[in-house]
C-alpha cells in the first residue's frame, strides 16, 4: 500500500534566520513528518506534553461541569450537540492535543520566550492554525487508512462530524478570548468554539497553578481567573470554573510535582493572632535601589495591661525575663520562630541572604546552649548560614572568659553571630578572627570617617562580611555601600513588615 506523506508549508522559517542560534539550530532539526496521532504528540518536546496532560485532565473536569450547567448552554449554538456528558473523553483528547501545531516547529519554538522578536511572536503563534491543519490531515488519514484508501490531498477537508470540528476548533482558537483580544484571529464572545474557550482556561489555569511564585498558587490561580470575568472569559464559563473547583484542585494535586510549585512551609511555632510575642521585620538593602536582600527581626512584646495594641522591646522586660528565668526559653522561641521564615524563604527560593535575629539582653551570660542549637538545625533543616544572630559587643566586652568561649563554641558549630556595633580599638580583629568570628557591624557612630573605611576594607580582606545599619541618610547609605557592606537597615531600608508581608514582599520582587 503506498501512503502519501503530508506536505505543511514552512514559507515563514526565513524570517527566523536572523539570529545566529537559529541559523544552527535550522542547520541541525528536520521536520518531521507523522503518520499518527501519536507521532505527532510526541513531536512536541516533553514540557509541553506534560503540559498538554494536565490541560487535558482540567478540560474533562470543566467540560463535564458545564454539562450539569443548564444555564451554560444559554447562547452557545448547536450547544445540545456539542455540550453532553457522553463527549467527556473527546473533551480530554482536545486538551491534550490542543497544541499539536508545535510538532511542526523546532523544540525551541516550542514554548514561549519573552525575548522573541515580533517575527519569532508571529511564528510561534502560527502554532493554533498549524495544529488545525495537522489535526484535519491525521483525521483524514486515518479515515482513508480505515478505508484501505489512499491520500489524494493534504487540504483541509470540510467535515460535518461534530467530534472532528471540536478538536479542530480547539487547535486553532484555543487562544482566542472573550474580548477579541486573543489570535490568530481575534474573534470574541461565543463566536469563540465553547471547546475551545474551555481548553483556553483550562490551558491558562495550569499556567497560572504551574508558575505563579507563591504558597497558594492554586488559590491564586484561581482568583486571577475570576476577575477576568467579562474580560478573558464569559461570566457563564466563570461560573463553571467556580463550581469545578474542587475537581480542579484534585488535578492539580495530582500533578503537582511537575510544576514549580512552592511547598507550604508547616511551622513549628504557632502564630496566633493574639499571642503576645512575636517577631517584625526590618529590611536590609545593599544597593541604592532598595532592594531588600536580608531582614532584621526584632523580638516585640504585647499584651500590656490596660494599653491594648501597644508593644513593648526585648529591652523593656530584659529585668523581667531575668528575674523569672525566662531569658533561654524566650530567646529560643524567637530563634524558632526565626527559622521558620528562613525555611519559609528556602522554600519559596527567594533571593535573600536570610535573617538577623536581635539576640535577647542576657542570653550570652547564660550557660551554654550548643544542645539547644543542634536540636533547632535539627528540628528546621535551614542552611545555618541563612539565621544570623546579633551579639552586641558591649554585651561581649563585659562577658567573662567561661563565656567568651561559649561564644567561640557557638561559632565553631556552625551558628552564625554578628559582632554588632564593632569598635576596632576595643578588640582586635586578628582575635575575632581567632575566636571564630566573620560578621560584623561597624558601631554607627565611626561612619563616614575615611578610618572607618581602611578598616572595612582590611576587615574585608581577611574574610569578614560587613552587616551595615543606620541607613538614615542616602549619604549615609551610599558611604556603607560603597565601603561594601552586605546588607544595610535604616530608615532608608523600609518599614518593619510581618512575616507574610516579608513572604509576599519578596515573592513579588522575584516575579
Amino acid at each position: 500500500m503506498h501512503t502519501q506523506h503530508m506536505v505543511v508549508s514552512f514559507e515563514w522559517l526565513p524570517m527566523i534566520l536572523k539570529k545566529w542560534g537559529v541559523i544552527l539550530i535550522e542547520n541541525t532539526w528536520k521536520r518531521a513528518e507523522y503518520e499518527t496521532w501519536d507521532e505527532a504528540f510526541r513531536g512536541m518536546i516533553a514540557a509541553v506534553r506534560q503540559q498538554s496532560v494536565r490541560v487535558a485532565s482540567y478540560t474533562q473536569a470543566i467540560y463535564l461541569q458545564a454539562c450539569e450547567d443548564p444555564n451554560y448552554k444559554k447562547g452557545i449554538s448547536d450547544a445540545d450537540d456539542r455540550i453532553k456528558t457522553q463527549y467527556g473523553d473527546l473533551a480530554y483528547k482536545c486538551g491534550l492535543y490542543h497544541q499539536l501545531g508545535k510538532a511542526l516547529v523546532p523544540p525551541e519554538y516550542q514554548l514561549w520566550r519573552e525575548d522573541f522578536t515580533e517575527e519569532e511572536i508571529a511564528v510561534y503563534r502560527k502554532y493554533t492554525t498549524d495544529g488545525r491543519a495537522l489535526v484535519a490531515t491525521l483525521q483524514l488519514r486515518g479515515q482513508k487508512a480505515k478505508e484501505k484508501r489512499r491520500m489524494d490531498t493534504t487540504a483541509e477537508v470540510p467535515t460535518q462530524n461534530i467530534p472532528w470540528m471540536m478538536l479542530r476548533e480547539t487547535c486553532e482558537q484555543h487562544m482566542e478570548r472573550w474580548n477579541g483580544s486573543g489570535y490568530p484571529v481575534g474573534l470574541s464572545g461565543n463566536r469563540i468554539s465553547a471547546i475551545a474557550q474551555i481548553v483556553g482556561i483550562a490551558k491558562e489555569l495550569d499556567r497560572l497553578a504551574s508558575e505563579t511564585k507563591s504558597e497558594k498558587p492554586f488559590d491564586d490561580a484561581y482568583e486571577i481567573l475570576l476577575a477576568q470575568e467579562n474580560e478573558l472569559w464569559s461570566p457563564a464559563l466563570i461560573r463553571v470554573l467556580k463550581n469545578a473547583k474542587q475537581k480542579c484542585r484534585g488535578i492539580y494535586n495530582k500533578y503537582i510535582h511537575y510544576t514549580m510549585t512552592l511547598p507550604k512551609t508547616v511551622p513549628l511555632v504557632e502564630r496566633r493572632a493574639d499571642r503576645p510575642m512575636g517577631l517584625s521585620y526590618r529590611p536590609m538593602i545593599a544597593e541604592k535601589d532598595g532592594k531588600p536582600v536580608a531582614y532584621e527581626a526584632i523580638p516585640w512584646f504585647g499584651a500590656i495591661a490596660n494599653r491594648p495594641g501597644e508593644t513593648e522591646t526585648m529591652e523593656d522586660i530584659h529585668e523581667m525575663l531575668v528575674r523569672t528565668d525566662m531569658v533561654g526559653d524566650m530567646a529560643f522561641y524567637f530563634l524558632y520562630e526565626a527559622a521558620d521564615t528562613v525555611l519559609r524563604m528556602q522554600n519559596c527560593k527567594l533571593k535573600t541572604n536570610g535573617i538577623l535575629l536581635h539576640m535577647l539582653p542576657g542570653f550570652y551570660s547564660l550557660g551554654t546552649q550548643l544542645q539547644r542549637f543542634t536540636q533547632l538545625y535539627e528540628d528546621q533543616p535551614i542552611d545555618k548560614a541563612k539565621l544570623m544572630i546579633t551579639l552586641p559587643e558591649e554585651t561581649f566586652l563585659k562577658i567573662n572568659k567561661a563565656q567568651k568561649e561559649i561564644v567561640g563554641r557557638y561559632l565553631r558549630a556552625g551558628v552564625s553571630i554578628v559582632l554588632d556595633g564593632y569598635h576596632p580599638d576595643k578588640y582586635d580583629y586578628k582575635d575575632l578572627i581567632k575566636l571564630g568570628f566573620r560578621h560584623v557591624r561597624i558601631a554607627p557612630e565611626l561612619y563616614l570617617q575615611r578610618e572607618t573605611a581602611a578598616l572595612m576594607q582590611t576587615l574585608r580582606d581577611n574574610g569578614f562580611i560587613l552587616i551595615g545599619g543606620g541607613a538614615d541618610t542616602h549619604d549615609l547609605l551610599a558611604w556603607q555601600v560603597a565601603c561594601g557592606t552586605t546588607a544595610i537597615s535604616g530608615t532608608l531600608s523600609g518599614v518593619p513588615v510581618t512575616e507574610d508581608e516579608l513572604i509576599r514582599d519578596c515573592l513579588l520582587a522575584d516575579r
